[in-house]
């Protein structure tokens, strides 16, 4: 089959978004199927059959910093269409009318389309945006085919708000990659580990404060080691000096030192506070074998480990969190025995599985719109 993964952003990123549409596709080209990337624009090299077909504009949306396109003739996506021949489009929701919304609309009724919504709101003005979306995208919306949404939270906002039907497909990890990676010392300090992006909804601040909290209570024996980079970087890197904290700032990591950081800790930690649709690093957490995973007590995060109600809390607040490690330290039989369940639980996030998914779908579609 050839395959055209459309995304209104560019590739440059690490968010999820982007993280799960890259496995999935490359996945895809693993199998032998002839894969192609629609997207505004992307100065990355290590990806072929990338097109990048428009201009873009950053802005905040759901929290996040986003890069939405600007409009442009419809020229390239006719071209496009024209030279490849494609059996399917996959759309990431919700899209954007001048870039994934033109394609859509120039596609022949012959291309099986498909769609996944990735939000949940964090704000109303998130809510206002994905409304006005379904309304502008009213002429294309009706020719996806078939729609999915990464956890039960995002298919009820999809179906409510976006007014699509659809059914859950959560977004994968590469199970093998991260329960197989092979960690290059181990530490006699114990770790707690965050990876993540440095803004207010993930809630860094949080963190290092509660850190200070649980610290002052004896617990000499543990570190935190906070993986990534943003906007809040140099406050919470402050904060930590300021209270001579000790934290490890490692900065951006790579896949493999993500995955060696997440199997060192004895608590992955990721105190988000809203707009969480699912929480793909909680399950490369699981995957990874880190000795227990504990979430911000939001829709998204509960969706992966609602299962284990213990490793929720109040990310809002510094002390809810604090108390919530002191619990988890002073629980080692519990903990363990979570840990376990967790990482063969996320075998059910595994790329291979909804790759069979994915796969069954787009023949099924595909030989139904030709017959």
């Amino acid at each position: 089959m050839t395959i055209g993964y459309l995304i209104d952003d560019n590739l440059d990123v690490s968010d999820g978004v982007q993280q799960a549409m890259i496995l999935i596709a490359e996945g895809m080209r693993a199998r032998g199927h002839d894969v192609h990337y629609i997207c505004s624009s992307t100065s990355r090299t290590d990806l072929s059959g990338v097109h990048s077909i428009g201009r873009q504009l950053s802005a905040k949306f759901n929290g996040n910093s986003v890069r939405t396109p600007l409009p442009f003739q419809s020229k390239k996506v006719k071209n496009l269409l024209n030279k490849i021949d494609f059996d399917v489009l996959h759309v990431q929701m919700p899209y954007s009318p001048f870039l994934s919304g033109k394609v859509i609309k120039n596609a022949d009724q012959k291309v099986a389309i498909f769609g996944t919504f990735h939000i949940l709101p964090y704000n109303k003005m998130t809510i206002i945006g994905t409304k006005t979306l379904r309304l502008l995208n009213k002429k294309t919306n009706h020719k996806i085919k078939k729609s999915y949404a990464v956890s039960k939270p995002a298919l009820e906002f999809m179906t409510s708000d976006y007014g699509i039907q659809g059914s859950v497909l959560p977004n994968p990890v590469d199970y093998a990659f991260f329960s197989n990676v092979k960690l290059k010392d181990v530490s006699s300090t114990k770790s707690i580990v965050y990876v993540g992006r440095f803004d207010e909804r993930k809630g860094v601040l949080q963190l290092i404060k509660a850190f200070k909290n649980f610290k002052e209570t004896d617990r000499e024996n543990y570190q935190l080691i906070m993986c990534g980079k943003g906007r809040l970087f140099a406050e919470v890197k402050k904060y930590s000096e300021d209270n001579d904290l000790n934290v490890i700032f490692p900065g951006f990591v790579s896949e493999k030192q993500k995955a060696q950081y997440l199997k060192s800790a004895e608590i992955a930690i990721f105190p988000s506070v809203s707009g969480e649709s699912f929480g793909i690093v909680l399950a490369e957490a699981m995957a990874s074998g880190a000795s227990i995973t504990i979430g911000g007590d939001n829709p998204g995060y509960r969706s992966v480990l609602g299962q284990w109600p213990e490793t929720l809390f109040d990310a809002s607040l510094p002390e809810a969190i604090s108390a919530k490690l002191k619990q988890i330290v002073s629980s080692q039989k519990l903990s363990s025995k979570i840990g376990k369940q967790q990482h063969q639980a996320a075998k059910r996030y595994d790329i291979e599985k909804i790759l069979d998914i994915l796969e069954r779908d787009y023949d099924s579609l595909k030989l139904a719109l030709n017959s």
